[in-house]
C-alpha cells in the first residue's frame, strides 16, 4: 500500500486487516491523488483538502516532493476541521495530538504523511507497522472503497451518512470505538 494523506476508512480497514503490511514509500507522485488529498464532512456536505505542493518538485518521486507554504493552508485546513468536528464526541480528546501535525512546518509530503500516520495509529492504538522503502512492484487503484455501515456523524441530523471519509470523521466521531469499526469492514 502506498502511505496516503491522513487516508480514508477504506485505507485504513484494509491495511489493518492485512496480516502482514507494508507501506511503499519509494514510488513517483501523482497529482491530484490520495497521496495529498483528504476529504471530510462540514455543514456543507463533503470537502476535499490538499496539501500544496511545490510545482517543480512533483514530477519525480513522492520522498522529493515539497510542500508549499506560499498560503496560510495549515491554518485553513485545521479550522476547516474544527468548524466540522468541533461537536463531534472525541474532538476535544484528539484534537491537540492531530492538530500539532498540522501546525508543524515539513519540508516534503512524505515528512508530513509519515508524521500523520504515527499519530493516527496512536489515536487508533495500533503499532507501526514496517515501512518498507523500495519501489512499488504494481499498479494501485486509484482510491480505495469499502461499503461502510452507518456511524454516528456530526451532521447526521441535516444530511444523510457520507461513506469513505478520511479517518478523522471516524476518530472524532467513535474515538476508542474506530479501530473496532475499521477491523469489522
Amino acid at each position: 500500500m502506498k502511505l496516503v494523506c491522513v487516508g480514508n476508512i477504506a485505507f485504513w480497514s484494509t491495511f489493518l486487516l492485512d496480516k502482514n503490511p507494508v507501506l511503499y514509500l519509494n514510488h513517483t507522485f501523482q497529482k491530484q491523488c490520495e497521496l495529498s488529498q483528504y476529504e471530510i464532512v462540514t455543514a456543507n456536505g463533503r470537502l476535499k483538502m490538499s496539501v500544496p505542493t511545490i510545482k517543480e518538485t512533483r514530477k519525480g518521486a513522492y520522498s522529493q516532493v515539497k510542500i508549499d507554504y506560499t498560503s496560510k493552508w495549515q491554518v485553513e485546513q485545521w479550522r476547516s476541521i474544527e468548524n466540522a468536528y468541533r461537536k463531534s464526541p472525541f474532538f476535544l480528546y484528539y484534537e491537540r495530538k492531530i492538530g500539532e501535525v498540522f501546525r508543524s512546518d515539513h519540508t516534503t509530503l512524505l515528512q508530513f504523511n509519515l508524521a500523520l500516520f504515527r499519530i493516527l495509529c496512536n489515536c487508533l492504538k495500533v503499532k507501526e507497522f514496517p515501512i518498507l522503502n523500495t519501489t512499488v512492484p504494481c499498479c494501485f487503484a486509484k482510491t480505495l472503497f469499502v461499503q461502510n455501515e452507518p456511524y454516528p456523524q456530526v451532521f447526521d441530523n441535516t444530511m444523510k451518512f457520507e461513506e469513505n471519509l478520511s479517518i478523522l470523521d471516524l476518530i472524532f466521531n467513535l474515538g476508542p470505538e474506530a479501530k473496532d469499526y475499521l477491523v469489522s469492514l
